[in-house]
């Protein structure tokens, strides 16, 4: 027969009311877990790049892409807006056609080696991974100022030297350490905006 102490402890849910006390401790952790989950994605967030919020130095990200390694994607000459000390280039255009290249006029350039140019030249990329590019598009020591993308790599199409397409870290070839010169860039409202008195105060490497 149950006693009155019996009855008391079942309606506790069992000795010392550990059945009671489970649930608490279940829900307290539950929502420690919710906050540790809560707080990763805050900093995941915080480590991502972010479309449309591209500030100074930072990358912007595209979707990724493949290029083919038996197909050669060349620069395809843009006309960039010009305005107020920016230079404004437009994003989708990069995204479709996976490299641009357009002029700075009148700026004149002299290379170590003797070349000169009065202009200079820019080159804007989407590496596989989908971050975007900006440089100068020189390879000082063979005065190259064009480049395609064969697969991964990107390539001089003066001395043929190749760089990673993703970091521009040399491959093969000769200018290995003269991969297009990267700067800095922000993005907004679907266009890549350039400082155009930094690229006018660009000085070869060598």
């Amino acid at each position: 027969m149950s006693t009155n102490a019996d009855k008391k402890a079942r309606v506790l849910g069992g000795p010392g009311g550990q059945r009671r006390r489970f649930p608490a401790i279940s829900v307290l952790g539950g929502a420690a877990a919710l906050v540790g989950i809560l707080l990763a994605g805050i900093l995941m967030a915080g480590n991502r790049d972010t479309p449309g919020r591209a500030a100074q130095g930072e990358s912007y990200r595209l979707a990724p892409r493949r290029y083919d390694p038996g197909v050669s994607t060349g620069q395809t000459e843009i006309v960039p807006e010009f305005r107020d000390g920016k230079i404004y280039v437009d994003l989708p255009t990069v995204e479709e056609k996976g490299m641009v290249w357009f002029k700075i006029p009148d700026q004149p350039v002299r290379l170590p080696n003797g070349s000169s140019f009065d202009y200079l030249p820019v080159t804007v990329f989407v590496a596989p991974s989908g971050r975007v590019v900006a440089a100068v598009s020189f390879c000082e020591p063979c005065s190259g100022t064009s480049f395609h993308i064969r697969g991964d790599r990107l390539v001089c199409n003066v001395c043929g030297t190749q760089w990673r397409l993703e970091d521009l870290k040399g491959v093969s070839g000769g200018c290995l350490l003269f991969p297009p010169d990267q700067v800095n860039y922000r993005v907004d409202g679907g266009r890549l905006i350039l400082d155009e008195q930094e690229l006018r105060s660009w000085k070869p490497r060598i």
